[in-house]
């Protein structure tokens, strides 16, 4: 009995189980989609993260620009930063980092952002009226743009 039982243990598999190269090649073209996948999705939320970093950074660069504007004194008749009309500074004055390098205002600094703002008269009298406009470009080179409006009394508390 102890012999049978050892005969069986060594006698050779004649039985076919296992993966055919088929099968392995099936798995591997599953498994080849699945990660395509996973890279074109890590690509396309690296782009909208970036996206989403510039348009957070010009909607704080325009709130930022008409904080500024609304701090300053409201004088007749309206000059400097407050004159009636557009305003387009240089993009080394303009107090934000037009080519995203990290430097505001370096000498020479040119880039895909911009800054803009409209002073116009108000719709009540002693009233004007403030549009600040950031435009950039997407990682894909659309360009977007943001405005953002107020209004400024003049204070006639005497």
């Amino acid at each position: 009995m102890i012999g049978n039982n050892a005969n069986k243990k060594f006698k050779k598999r004649t039985d076919n189980r296992g993966y055919t190269l088929i099968e392995v090649m099936i798995a591997m073209v599953i498994l080849l989609v699945g990660m395509l996948s996973v890279a074109a999705m890590q690509t396309k939320s690296t782009n909208s993260n970036t996206s989403a970093n510039r348009s957070t950074r010009g909607f704080v660069w325009c709130s930022d620009r008409l904080e500024r504007l609304k701090s300053l004194p409201y004088t007749e008749p309206l000059s400097g930063d407050l004159a009636l009309g557009n305003h387009t500074p240089a993009p080394d004055t303009d107090g934000i980092d037009n080519d995203y390098d990290g430097r505001i205002d370096e000498a020479g600094e040119s880039g895909t952002v911009s800054l803009r703002w409209t002073i116009s008269n108000g719709a009540v009298a002693n009233t004007i009226g403030i549009a600040v406009t950031a435009t950039w470009q997407t990682p894909l080179g659309e360009q977007k743009t943001l405005t953002l409006t107020s209004v400024r009394a003049r204070d006639l508390s005497f």
